[in-house]
Parts: structure tokens; C-alpha cells; sequence
């Protein structure tokens, strides 16, 4: 999920198995502390900020493959889509791909 603002509804124990000493919860730049502060996620030890819309950065490794692909506003897709694709690398490396 990439949401500027709290998801209002999650699953019950939604993160049951999670150890919030070694999981990493990925949020949008310039959330970090009302991820923190809220009942849901304040609870994980490391929450990392993403920019979603820095595009400058180009993944150039061969050995990268590519995990997950999701559009600008967090919805997952399976194949290139026209316009910003954001794509989640095999080295945890998260990059804004643009598809003509």
C-alpha cells in the first residue's frame, strides 16, 4: 500500500508475523511521523520514507529483477502500463520507471 493519508480499515491482525524489529514498512515521503504515531504501523521499528515521484534515479544493474509494479497512486499491476510505473527490485531497491 502507498497512501498519503492512514488506510481508515485493515484486516484483523493484519500484521500478524511481522517482527516490527526486522520488517520494513515502506511509507510516503513526508509521513513518517503520522505513521509513527498512529495504533496501526507506530508499533514498527523502521518505517522508511519513498519518494514516489523521483523519477532522475534509473535503475542500471543487469542483475535486477523486478518484483512488483504499481502505478503512482499504489494500485499493483502486472505489466508496463503507460505513463510513471513505480517497480520494487529483487535488492529491496524501489525505482520510478516511465513506459511510453
Amino acid at each position: 500500500m502507498y497512501a498519503e493519508h492512514l488506510p481508515t480499515m485493515l484486516g484483523y491482525n493484519v500484521f500478524g508475523g511481522c517482527d516490527a524489529d526486522n520488517c520494513i514498512l515502506y511509507v510516503p515521503k513526508g509521513t513518517m511521523d503520522m505513521y509513527r504515531q498512529s495504533s496501526a504501523f507506530g508499533y514498527f521499528k523502521n518505517i522508511v520514507e519513498l519518494d514516489a515521484t523521483d523519477i532522475n534515479n534509473p535503475a542500471t544493474s543487469t542483475n535486477l529483477k523486478e518484483v512488483y509494479r504499481y502505478t503512482t497512486n499504489g494500485r499493483r499491476i502486472l505489466t508496463p502500463t503507460k505513463g510513471i510505473n513505480v517497480v520494487k527490485y529483487n535488492n529491496g531497491s524501489v525505482k520510478k520507471v516511465f513506459v511510453k
